[in-house]
């Protein structure tokens, strides 16, 4: 199994990604454009299903053209608005299953009503998580356009709280350093993220990327760090509950 990351470099930062089964399947999970996924399928591969998180055009913008060529399946939230959706699919939905892999449906909404994650299983245990708009590294969607801040923190303190340490993150767009200049001011004393911060100085973040995994997030992501004093103190909220520290961050990053 292989998972392609592919980087638009446009003003929003959208990632797209392929993943090619051993048994020759190839999935496309939100293509935002055609030209690049038909540059990496070449003139010999077939495209097996295109999967879209959620339904803002710079995560659908390349369905058609690719189903003009592929004809294949279309798999997106049921009530998801998607060009060319074949496939309504909702919580649990296995989307592929074939020897030690699986691609699972993980129902996370918030940053819109009918967002999906999708779930990469090898031997029925988390392997990676393709998170849409609905996670980034050090960070979380925000609720702009058809989303809710309260269901986000619903999705990300009871859905992503369970996930393994070692599950890999493949978010949406690339929002590490800016997310990371966040988690920073409002927890000072992290550490984890003064360090993350040096490590990507100087780095060309158009043409590198960082994959985290969860046990990464859960030292560096402010959002999956509620309970942290330091965090609480900035924020004057030392004896509210967590979802309260939560929307006031949300509400932060949106003016940050």
């Amino acid at each position: 199994m292989k998972i392609q990351q592919i980087f638009f470099k446009n003003t929003l930062r959208n990632f797209c990604y392929m993943i090619t089964f051993p048994d020759g399947a190839i999935y496309c999970i939100d293509p935002f454009n055609a030209l690049e996924v038909k540059g990496f399928l070449g003139n010999d591969l077939q495209l097996t299903g295109i999967l879209n998180t959620h339904d803002h055009c710079d995560h659908y913008s390349g369905n058609e053209e690719l189903l003009k060529k592929y004809n294949c399946p279309v798999y997106a939230h049921e009530e998801a608005k998607i060009p060319g959706r074949t496939h309504g699919i909702k919580d649990t939905d296995v989307i592929y299953c074939s020897g030690e892999w699986r691609l699972i449906a993980v129902d996370t909404p918030g940053h819109t009503m009918s967002h999906m994650c999708f779930l990469l299983e090898c031997n029925h245990k988390p392997y990676a998580l393709f998170t849409g708009d609905c996670f980034f590294n050090a960070g979380v969607g925000n609720c702009h356009n058809g989303g809710n801040p309260e269901v986000l923190y619903r999705t990300i303190s009871t859905v992503f709280s369970v996930f393994p340490d070692e599950l890999l993150i493949y978010p949406g767009h690339e929002y590490l350093k800016r997310n990371l200049e966040f988690s920073k001011s409002v927890e000072e004393d992290n550490d984890e993220v003064e360090q993350y911060l040096k490590k990507i100085s100087g780095i060309n973040m158009d043409e590198i990327f960082f994959i985290n995994t969860m046990e990464v997030e859960r030292k560096i992501n402010a959002f999956l760090r509620l309970e942290k004093p330091s965090i609480r103190a900035k924020l004057n909220l030392n004896n509210n509950s967590s979802r309260d520290v939560f929307i006031k961050l949300r509400e932060l990053r949106n003016k940050w």
